[in-house]
């Protein structure tokens, strides 16, 4: 998932526009079937989607708020940096669970 993308998909209200955004940034290159199952299956799991987001968002905003802090203590932005590294890691394993268990879902059905 592309980190810009997925900026933007943090500030978009979750909803359908949200979910066409990750669909798009997910399952671009994949057929229209795929994309459809992909949206079934983020609609599924829309509270385990909302809280991957809300890590990630909480991590963000930890980060700024240690990086404003003065003085300016290194070792603590590198250890905010790293929770926001896993809540990304996170939040795109989630989302390429989803892709394989539409791609599965999409093949059993063909």
């Amino acid at each position: 998932m592309n980190f810009f993308l997925l900026g933007f998909v943090l500030k978009d209200r979750w909803g359908a526009r949200g979910t066409n955004i990750l669909v798009e940034g997910v399952a671009a290159s994949y057929s229209e079937d795929i994309r459809r199952e992909f949206r079934h299956v983020l609609g599924e799991n829309r509270q385990r989607t909302a809280a991957a987001i809300q890590d990630l968002r909480t991590a963000r905003r930890e980060l700024a708020a240690t990086a404003g802090k003065s003085p300016f203590d290194e070792a603590e932005v590198k250890r905010a940096m790293a929770k926001v590294r896993t809540s990304t890691d996170a939040l795109q394993a989630l989302l390429q669970d989803f892709l394989l268990e539409a791609l599965r879902r999409a093949r059993h059905s063909a």
